[in-house]
């Protein structure tokens, strides 16, 4: 059972989700047609990150219409789309699914058991089953809501999202001696920033030689990075950078007060960098087990954060190289090359089902 071509419509597309459709075609010998929204500002990625992709369209210059059009003329076997989110695709796929192709939607909302998903659960069978036939879910919460939604282990994926995991461990040589945290993200409320700032301050205080805080990313809060003796702000760092920045540290920190997944958290323990995380971050679920190979943290607490930072930079080397090689292990259970044979695997399954 051959699949020649794959058609994948997406939000905003990454350097990540790049790795694992250049290695979907590399590997498998596929033709990708490519819809994405405009790149974010805060996230303004190479354009040559891209080029592999056969056909790449920008959702805002089509309408419905246009990307109905040259999905019908691209004629593939399989529609990969990014969750429910945009009114157009969604469209699209139903009416694809309708001529018998098979569409597959990633998920990466958690199950927090909202109204707004109480809802959703009534809606399912008549607005999402009607358009996809499996959710191809990011991590356990994720699948939790899928299960609420219908789509139950014959038509639910796991592992939606990787990082460039080779890409990453070829730069797996870090030791405590780096004296860093590293935080990579965007500069924005949601990702915790400000208590970020107020909790390295206030480490700072509390210990003898701090470490610095290296910072990647961009966003409103980067003048706030700037003014904190310590911290080093870095800009926004493209994909093939951002490895060998990983290895100037001596530990990963994201205290993101919500975080739906979080796939930068894999790429620092693909490097082997423990952890620091909160345990908003859905990919914590399978990337960080507690004062194993770093620390949960509670969302939007700041002395929990100082408590957590403290202690890594008091783990003895002994304690510090177990717990990185503890992350390195931990990352191996995703990868772009599992993502692809996943994928593969999935819609030859739904098929002979």
């Amino acid at each position: 059972m051959n699949f020649n071509k794959i058609a994948f419509l997406s939000s905003r597309l990454s350097g990540y989700m790049s790795a694992c459709l250049k290695t979907l075609k590399e590997k498998y010998d596929v033709k990708l047609l490519v819809y994405s929204w405009p790149q974010s500002p805060n996230a303004p990625f190479d354009e040559e990150t891209f080029q592999f992709i056969d056909h790449h369209y920008i959702k805002e210059n089509d309408d419905y219409s246009q990307i109905l059009e040259r999905l019908i003329k691209f004629d593939p076997d399989t529609i990969l789309t990014s969750g429910w989110i945009d009114s157009d695709y969604l469209k699209a796929c139903r009416r694809i699914k309708g001529n018998g192709i098979p569409v597959i939607a990633g998920s990466d909302t958690q199950f927090e058991n909202t109204f707004r998903q109480k809802a959703a659960q009534w809606i399912a069978p008549f607005y999402l089953h009607s358009a996809i036939d499996v959710l191809w879910v990011s991590g356990e919460r994720q699948r939790q809501l899928a299960y609420k939604l219908g789509y139950t282990d014959q038509n639910c994926l796991d592992g939606f999202y990787s990082c460039d995991w080779e890409k990453f461990a070829e730069y797996k040589n870090v030791d405590k001696s780096q004296r860093a945290f590293i935080y990579v993200g965007r500069y924005i409320d949601r990702k915790g920033i400000p208590q970020l700032i107020d909790a390295y301050k206030q480490y700072c205080e509390e210990v003898k030689d701090p470490w610095k805080l290296v910072c990647a990313g961009k966003g409103p809060l980067g003048k706030e990075l700037d003014r904190v003796n310590g911290i080093e702000n870095r800009g926004f760092t493209q994909p093939d950078e951002l490895p060998e920045l990983m290895t100037e540290a001596s530990a990963f920190v994201l205290p993101s007060l919500k975080e739906p997944w979080g796939v930068v958290v894999h790429e620092a323990a693909a490097t082997g960098l423990p952890l620091i995380c909160s345990s908003a971050c859905g990919v914590t679920t399978a990337l960080l087990r507690d004062r194993y190979n770093g620390y949960l943290v509670e969302p939007g607490n700041t002395s929990h954060l100082v408590n957590k930072m403290k202690t890594m930079h008091q783990l003895s080397d002994k304690e510090y190289g177990k717990m990185s090689k503890r992350s390195f292990e931990l990352s191996k259970q995703l990868t772009p090359h599992l993502w692809a044979d996943t994928l593969i695997e999935g819609i030859k399954e739904f098929k002979q089902n």
